[in-house]
């Protein structure tokens, strides 16, 4: 089974990439758990997002003993861990080692080149913060050696292009 996770900035189109990659390949699709956690709260602690990244990583764990060939996640620990540096300039011992301990077999980091959506979740609408967090995404995962590639444009050349790269890798 081949494990995809979709990262970056708020409102990069990571949910509408996952949905309709999950579709065309025809498989299981993890969402992102914060959504349903959160719901209509507006303010949240540190340590929930330690209970949010348990969560995920449970969804995780369950979904990749799934059979199929290709597994979706909309999000990952890695965003949990970006999350938390950002809003509290710390991250949990715990988040950071689940972070760490997860693996994809490959990466897509939406850029933030579309325009922004508004949602009761997002905080960061300033472009600039969306840039700065999609290049701390980028030295993450550059840093961690992880195999990932930045797609931008709109929804039909990003979903071109993780299909192409998800064929090469079969």
């Amino acid at each position: 089974m081949k494990k995809i996770s979709i990262v970056g900035p708020e409102s990069s189109g990571k949910s509408t990439l996952g949905v309709y990659l999950s579709r065309v390949l025809d498989c299981s699709l993890i969402l992102e758990y914060s959504r349903e956690y959160l719901g209509n709260k507006k303010k949240y602690g540190f340590s929930d997002l330690t209970k949010i990244a348990e969560k995920q990583n449970r969804l995780y764990n369950k979904k990749i003993n799934e059979r199929g060939n290709f597994i979706i996640s909309d999000t990952c620990l890695l965003d949990i861990e970006v999350w938390s540096e950002i809003k509290f300039k710390k991250v949990d011992k715990k988040i950071l080692k689940l972070s760490l301990d997860e693996a994809y077999d490959v990466y897509f980091l939406c850029a933030p080149d579309i325009p922004w959506q508004e949602d009761i979740l997002r905080e960061n609408p300033e472009e600039n913060k969306r840039k700065l967090i999609f290049k701390l995404f980028e030295k993450k995962m550059s840093n961690r050696n992880l195999n990932y590639y930045v797609v931008d444009g709109n929804l039909t050349k990003r979903l071109k292009s993780c299909l192409g790269i998800i064929h090469k890798m079969m």
